[in-house]
């Protein structure tokens, strides 16, 4: 009990480490997403909004002031050819003064009209008083020859009032600004309720059923609604917690078994490792040596293939899909696994290279760590006077560690099982004494410890599955298997996953047949005379 106790006081200290590692307590409070979502959405659109709008206001503005400056010069023609005929700087003056006397009895009360040269000096003027100090003013320029003046050329200037026609304008933005005010506010508003309702809703939902799950209360989650993503997210942490939930209950009943198995051992399978039993043989078509011969000459072509040939890639297709299962299915695992890699170097060069290099790169430490932590097992099994028939270890091959990334889609370092020990003992109860063994050694992953004893695989697989993770914290798997588990395995119905749902046939028969069929229409392998 107190190993026990030591064991789980370092256990939790690790997991403080790790966690310090990650990050000291939550983040920091601030903005809530749905607002920051709707600040966001209404700057983008407004901001958008009010470019466009304003973009035109502002040309419509231009334009009604080009118009006005084209009617007041437009008033003034009558002037400009007085000026131009005028035959002394008195007659231009006075044609000056009558048309800014006129101007004034038709109720323009600030006005200026006059001449002025190419330097902006005024030479004939007639303004009003305060007409200077009066804003703001529309003004117009045109230019013209007035012999009486000079040779010469000089502009016509004209200033009037111009107060109503920019308070007009200035009106018109004040009511672009209240528009792109109150449609911000109207966007804000309605980006709320809909981001409340599908989002920010469920999501306080979600952590609510989050922190029941941290008190304890796993199975504890509710639908969160809102939008298919977060509901989604909430069906995975009611997985999640069922799975973890699950997982407890079943080291619980592990170790109870455990327990209570003390001094009951029964052998449940003659302490060997030999052969499967006499009847299986029988099983086993005469023609399997003709089969391991094909499926060599397969590997033998698709490692001396071209990648990019077509027929080669059709060929690694087929093997890929059939003879790797076939080459499990007749007791030949390594041949198997030199079939995976050859075909995937066909299939995804790219993929199997960049694997192969890290995993490669990656063996002799991983070969050195995992002898040392069978010996180390080995040991404690033997100070615990739990029996052992074998303890060996193996490191994935690279196809193998593809379709592990590829169909669960996890990283190279995610994968778990890059490393696997297994331990194979005589009895059931003895599976579950070197399980408490191994949970002592080393920290288990939450969540990846599965009793396919209690719950065999739908292939009758039966065997104890845990992650764990050492002092150096390399995770690892370790499979736990009684002999008899152990003969089924390699030897019975649970050989390969791909027949979990079929029972025994003879190799000749049924997929073999017909992965044959497809190889003949692929390539023929040569004939003996030429494979000599």
């Amino acid at each position: 009990m107190e190993t026990v106790l030591n064991r789980e006081g370092e256990q939790t200290a690790m997991a403080g480490e790790r966690a310090a590692d990650a990050g000291a307590g939550p983040p920091r409070r601030w903005l809530g997403l749905g607002l920051r979502l709707g600040l966001f959405t209404t700057l983008v659109v407004t901001g958008v909004m009010a470019a466009v709008s304003g973009t035109q206001l502002a040309l419509e503005l231009r334009t009604e002031l080009r118009e006005r400056q084209a009617q007041l010069i437009e008033s003034l023609h009558p002037l400009i050819i007085e000026l131009q005929t005028a035959v002394t700087p008195e007659d231009a003056r006075s044609a000056i003064l009558r048309v800014h006397s006129a101007y004034e009895g038709h109720g323009h009360a600030y006005h200026f009209l006059g001449v002025a040269n190419a330097t902006g000096q005024v030479l004939i003027g007639a303004p009003h008083e305060g007409v200077a100090d009066r804003q703001p003013l529309l003004t117009a320029a045109v230019p013209l020859m007035a012999p009486a003046l000079g040779p010469e050329s000089v502009e016509l200037l004209v200033k009037v009032d111009g107060s109503g026609f920019f308070a007009a304008r200035a009106q018109r933005w004040w009511g672009w600004a209240l528009h792109v005010g109150v449609t911000a506010l109207l966007i804000l508003a309605l980006l709320f309720i809909v981001i409340r309702r599908e989002v920010t809703g469920p999501i306080d939902r979600l952590l609510g059923g989050v922190r029941k799950m941290e008190r304890g209360y796993w199975d504890d989650m509710p639908d969160p609604g809102g939008a298919w993503e977060i509901r989604w997210l909430g069906w995975r942490f009611r997985a999640l917690g069922q799975e973890l939930s699950r997982t407890v209950e079943h080291l619980v009943a592990a170790q109870r078994r455990a327990y209570t198995g003390d001094g009951q051992r029964q052998a449940d399978s003659p302490l060997t490792m030999g052969p499967p039993p006499a009847t299986a043989p029988s099983l086993i078509h005469q023609d399997a040596g003709e089969a391991v011969r094909r499926l060599q000459v397969c590997l033998e072509r698709l490692m001396r293939a071209d990648p990019g040939d077509t027929a080669t890639r059709s060929l690694a297709q087929i093997v890929w899909d059939h003879g790797t299962t076939e080459a499990e299915r007749i007791g030949q695992p390594e041949l198997r696994i030199k079939l995976e890699d050859a075909a995937l170097r066909v299939l995804d060069p790219d993929g199997f290279h960049d694997i192969s290099t890290r995993i490669e790169a990656e063996r002799p430490r991983l070969e050195a760590s995992a002898r040392a932590r069978g010996a180390q097992i080995r040991r404690a099994l033997a100070a615990r006077g739990v029996p052992n028939v074998e303890v060996c270890h193996r490191v994935k091959h690279a196809a193998g560690q593809w379709k592990k990334m590829r169909h669960k889609s996890l990283a190279f370092e995610q994968v778990h099982d890059l490393v696997a020990l297994r331990i194979v003992v005589p009895t059931e109860a003895d599976c579950y004494h070197a399980l408490g063994v191994v949970h002592d050694l080393y920290v288990p992953v939450v969540g990846r410890f599965k009793d396919y004893i209690v719950l065999p695989k739908p292939n009758g697989y039966r065997g104890l599955h845990t992650s764990v993770r050492d002092a150096d914290d390399l995770i690892f798997e370790v499979q736990i298997r009684s002999v008899s588990m152990h003969r089924h395995a390699e030897h019975g119905e649970a050989a390969h996953a791909d027949y979990k749902d079929a029972t025994w046939i003879p190799v000749n028969g049924g997929r073999m047949a017909s992965w044959k069929r497809l190889l003949g229409a692929v390539w023929q392998p040569p004939e003996r005379g030429q494979r000599e």
